[in-house]
């Protein structure tokens, strides 16, 4: 099948368009000045790290070998940061099944569709992999100027691309792997788990590697190891050939991506068809069930339950912060139960919609809490007792992306609005994070600041409830497509062919 790149480029184009007209202006970012405050936010941020840094290593300016340990440590820690990206991103278009149905009427093949979804993934990838490193990258420019560029494109930006698309093509081996298996239906959580699975040995082997270039430094000796390959090749091979190899094998591996790309597309399982007894049946409802058998529920409890066998072999942090993990079904818990606020006579308070939202979170917090616990505590007791905080953060993740999910609504399913959530909140901890930490307040004021953030999010995430509930009836029109769509089942453009949907309503 062939590859028309110009009609990737297109889709691409209309995809810009859409995150233009239909991310950046939904939810919260429909405000101007929530727009002005995110993008001061973001700078400022931005600046703090890059000031830091910049007066951190002003002195070191003048050391050829203080700069090479920095990069060579920073690309090993650079690889575990595009693994971590890679992944989430991922999970987050796991569903993205609406994004998608986008481009299904376009004289596009699926390689194509393909392409373009390339290009979106590798920015979200490239951005979150790149939060960690700019700081020491802008320090870098502005202490060595153009001497930086050599450590900055050997040790950031190529080790970055080939890790990427290194990883793209092990995801197209393993979707080619589970098609064959007859698993298309959820090879994306099955890939997901392979990578999660990857995550975790790539980070036991960090420590020993940092070690090993460490010591090398400090013995005043040439060491590399494989993840620095290109930085090793640059300085014994010079730059020509350094580079042309590694624009040799992103090419390669750019080729390989797309030849392993299905020919045809395969819809993965919105919701997995978990059986379930008559006591569940009567105890939980709707929402629970909706958010119990999502896709991305069932992969963030396999990866917090993997974690949390991980963690309780080692002495810190406490085992049950990996639960956090099962707050990411709550990113897109408040779309994905939409149509179940259009049913007849389903019109309730916003105050009780989130609390629905947040009872389902709260019920798959407990089901995974209460053996952890037992767990802990036949392990070590004294872990078991302080495990509060542990249990307190897991609270605030679902509060936090409960909150996510409700002020910037993933529209058509679409991972973008998510990611972007994401970030802005990543963005106004991480400044609360820093002005909390230079005032040094004690312990109990911290704690009360965070539960004082807590509460904004509540509040919020009810007012978001309120405005999207008034928008959606006094949309032009609503009312006869309401009326005409009742008369047959909820939500048909999204239950077409999916056999396990039918079953979030009703626990059987």
């Amino acid at each position: 099948m062939t590859l028309r790149l110009r009609h990737s480029a297109v889709l691409a184009r209309m995809l810009l368009v859409f995150f233009r007209r239909r991310v950046l202006r939904v939810g919260v970012l429909r405000s101007a000045p929530v727009r002005v405050f995110v993008v001061s936010a973001a700078v400022l941020l931005l600046g703090a790290m890059c000031a830091s840094a910049y007066f951190f290593l002003r002195p070191l300016a003048g050391d050829t070998a203080v700069w090479r340990l920095l990069f060579d440590t920073s690309t090993v820690s650079l690889v575990l940061w595009v693994q971590i990206a890679f992944l989430m991103v991922k999970v987050l278009f796991i569903n993205a099944e609406g994004m998608l149905l986008l481009s299904h009427q376009l004289p596009v093949t699926n390689r194509e569709r393909s392409t373009a979804f390339l290009l979106y993934e590798a920015v979200m990838t490239g951005i979150v992999a790149c939060a960690g490193l700019i700081a020491l990258v802008v320090s870098a420019v502005l202490l060595l100027g153009p001497g930086a560029v050599p450590y900055v494109t050997a040790s950031v930006v190529l080790p970055a691309v080939l890790t990427y698309l290194a990883l793209s093509v092990l995801y197209q081996s393993l979707t080619r792997l589970w098609n064959l298996a007859g698993l298309g239906r959820i090879s994306g959580i099955l890939s997901v788990l392979v990578l999660f699975a990857l995550l975790a040995l790539y980070s036991t082997r960090m420590k020993p590697m940092i070690q090993d270039i460490s010591q090398a430094y400090l013995d005043e000796r040439t060491h590399h190891v494989w993840v620095t390959s290109v930085s090793w090749a640059w300085q014994r091979y010079g730059a020509v050939a350094a580079l042309a190899a590694a624009l040799l094998a992103a090419a390669a591996l750019t080729a390989l991506t797309l030849a392993l790309a299905p020919n045809q597309h395969i819809r993965q399982s919105r919701y997995l068809n978990i059986r379930a007894g008559g006591r569940l049946r009567g105890v939980l409802g709707p929402y629970d069930w909706c958010l119990l058998r999502g896709s991305q529920t069932v992969a963030g409890a396999v990866m917090a339950v993997a974690l949390f066998g991980w963690l309780l072999l080692r002495p810190t942090p406490n085992p049950m912060w990996s639960l956090t993990l099962l707050s990411v079904g709550g990113l897109y818990q408040f779309t994905a139960t939409q149509p179940l606020r259009t049913l007849p006579g389903a019109s309730v308070s916003a105050w009780r919609v989130y609390g629905r939202l947040l009872r389902a979170q709260l019920v798959l917090l407990a089901v995974f809490a209460v053996p952890g616990l037992g767990i802990v505590f036949s392990v070590d007791p004294r872990l078991f007792f302080q495990s509060g905080p542990a249990l307190l953060g897991c609270l605030g993740g679902a509060v936090m992306t409960t909150c996510i999910g409700i002020v910037f609504p993933a529209e058509k399913d679409n991972p973008f609005s998510v990611f972007l959530g994401l970030s802005v909140v990543a963005v106004v901890l991480a400044l609360s994070a820093i002005g909390l930490g230079m005032l040094r307040l004690p312990p109990w004021v911290m704690a009360v600041c965070l539960a004082g953030a807590s509460a904004l999010f509540v509040l919020y995430a009810v007012q978001g409830i309120q405005t999207s509930e008034s928008r959606r009836r006094n949309e032009k029109g609503t009312t006869g497509r309401e009326v005409r769509r009742r008369g047959r089942r909820a939500d048909p453009g999204g239950r077409r062919g999916d056999t396990a949907v039918p079953h979030v309503l009703n626990g059987r």
